[in-house]
């Protein structure tokens, strides 16, 4: 397991009297093992990851509990998918920001509405949920935000939603002759910041 990221200050040796070259020996060499500690933390990369999925992900049943999934990864981390692909584990604890675009789409039909939300360890986060309405058939919109959520090494993210609307999809479409292709959803995580939990970070 990975502990959390940071740096701890330099066990400095405590000065004698008089002039000592061992002393000042070890002083430099206590510092010279903090700096190069602090070099490494600051200059290695933070825990990130970019997933999508090129495949229209449907509701089969309305009013039910959908997770989205990715089948492709841009980059990674020490963050991982899992299987199912919904779940994206965490590695490191701290502060993470979880980013997505989804394009909603429907097939028939009059306006539907759609639920989308966050969940860690299978268990909803408690009021995150956002409504987005889509007028009909004729009608294509993006559902684009984030959440910045404390995650500790092992958990895993989800992102949920619901429809009262079979018709309604999380739209892919392949590249056309002047633009890419369409993924159903992006998502990318990226480390903010350490996180002081029980009075130690």
């Amino acid at each position: 397991m990975s502990s959390p990221r940071g740096v701890s200050p330099p066990n400095l040796p405590t000065a004698p009297n008089q002039y000592e070259r061992r002393y000042h020996d070890q002083f430099a060499n206590a510092l010279r093992l903090f700096f190069n500690l602090l070099t490494r933390e600051v200059n290695s990369p933070t825990p990130h990851a970019s997933y999508f999925d090129t495949t229209t992900q449907t509701n089969p049943v309305a009013d039910t509990v959908n997770l989205f999934t990715y089948n492709s990864k841009v980059s990674e981390f020490k963050i991982s998918r899992g299987s199912p692909t919904s779940k994206i584990f965490i590695n490191e604890t701290g502060l993470y920001n979880f980013q997505f675009s989804a394009q909603l789409d429907k097939t028939a039909g009059g306006k539907a509405s759609i639920f989308i939300w966050p969940r860690i360890n299978g268990v909803n986060v408690p009021d995150s949920a956002t409504k987005v309405v889509i007028q009909g058939s004729t009608d294509e919109l993006v559902a684009a935000w984030n959440f910045v959520l404390l995650m500790q090494t092992g958990d895993y993210f989800e992102l949920a939603w619901q429809s009262n609307d079979t018709d309604l999809i999380i739209l892919a479409q392949t590249p056309a002759s002047n633009y890419p292709g369409i993924p159903s959803i992006i998502m990318t995580v990226t480390w903010v910041s350490n996180y002081q939990l029980n009075g130690s970070t």
